[in-house]
């Protein structure tokens, strides 16, 4: 591990081995390598006209370069097992899509629910009114209870089915959210 001024020292020792640097700085550096062995092995060998083995500045580029090759071998990888995760991924398309079109149909179904109770009510609320036109007294109770408990079914069932709606509707939502994040990396941003 570095001290803190052995940078320092390393730059004081490229302009040592270019011949451009003061006495004093050369004093600095010889105070410096009696503590730390490292920059004494560095000063060695630069006075004997050798660079050093590792250099600050080639670091960054080695760096660099790793991550350049890890990345291209990434990629590389990709493409050659392309025939092997191309069919998976369009078989987990296809799932999702199926699976998103039942959860359509299904919020589409329910949200018929409080429709057909309307309707149901509606027609009831007819056959109430012609039979009290034709003083059908029986017939006319029979329609208005109709009328009114498909009425109260409408309103009992319509805002659970309707909410129930909306839930898978978000469903279909995060599920295509969590299928873009993992198609794009994660790089998805809402609005």
């Amino acid at each position: 591990m570095e001290k803190q001024g052995c940078g320092l020292i390393k730059d004081l020792l490229r302009l040592y081995a270019a011949g451009s640097i003061s006495d004093e700085s050369v004093s600095c550096i010889e105070a410096h390598s009696e503590d730390c062995p490292q920059c004494r092995m560095a000063y060695a060998a630069v006075k004997r006209g050798i660079t050093p083995k590792k250099a600050d500045a080639a670091e960054p580029k080695e760096e660099n370069d790793t991550s350049s090759r890890s990345r291209t071998a990434v990629i590389i990888a990709i493409v050659l097992t392309f025939p092997v995760w191309l069919p998976l991924l369009l078989v987990l398309i296809v799932l999702l899509a199926a699976f998103i079109a039942c959860i359509f149909a299904a919020s589409l179904v329910i949200s018929l629910v409080p429709v057909v109770f309307a309707a149901m009510s509606l027609f009831s609320a007819g056959a109430f009114i012609a039979a009290l036109f034709r003083v059908d007294l029986p017939a006319a109770m029979v329609a208005l209870g109709a009328s009114l408990a498909s009425g109260g079914l409408m309103l009992a069932l319509g805002i659970p089915c309707l909410r129930l709606c909306r839930l898978m509707l978000h469903l279909i939502a995060l599920i295509f959210a969590a299928f873009m994040r993992l198609i794009t990396g994660g790089d998805v941003t809402e609005e």
